[in-house]
């Protein structure tokens, strides 16, 4: 019985190394595939100002790096996606929804902010920040070239 377990074991295991996987680098294109990003090769693209983001999403959520500059404003929106906000370097003010009551939280380098889906919230950059966003599911609205209401008004 115990041979018959590690021959099944050993099986598992070697079938699991020798699948195919298929990696993909063309832009934001979501597959049943494994993808591979880099994220120092990809385009910037502008926002609004002072604002830089580059991004991509697989079948389920999306990651983003945004550059902001200092004084650089997303005004106040809300989306159906749960955001999880890591501020790499830098320093933000937030206004968002806390206990139903608005209220701003400052998060600096190596903090991270968690948004529920449909919470409000507004960035101001107080600082030079990159900004490392993961949204679930992906944002519908980010997926045309066109760029959502809010985003404009920071232009």
């Amino acid at each position: 019985m115990k041979t018959t377990f590690k021959i099944l074991v050993i099986a598992a295991l070697y079938a699991g190394t020798t699948a195919n996987a298929q990696v993909t680098t063309i832009d934001s294109i979501a597959t049943s595939k494994v993808q591979h990003f880099n994220f120092d090769e990809m385009a910037s693209e502008t926002i609004g100002e002072g604002i830089k983001r580059k991004w991509f999403h697989g079948e389920k959520g999306q990651m983003t790096i945004f550059d902001l500059e200092e004084g650089a404003h997303i005004p106040w929106h809300q989306h159906p996606n749960e955001q999880i906000t890591y501020i790499m370097s830098g320093k933000v003010k937030i206004k968002t929804l806390v206990d139903g009551k608005e209220e701003f939280v400052i998060v600096s380098g190596g903090e991270v902010i968690v948004f529920p889906e449909n919470v409000p919230h507004e960035f101001w950059a107080l600082e030079k920040t990159v900004d490392l966003d993961v949204h679930v599911p992906v944002r519908k609205d980010w997926l045309s070239k066109e760029l959502p209401d809010y985003l404009k008004k920071s232009e």
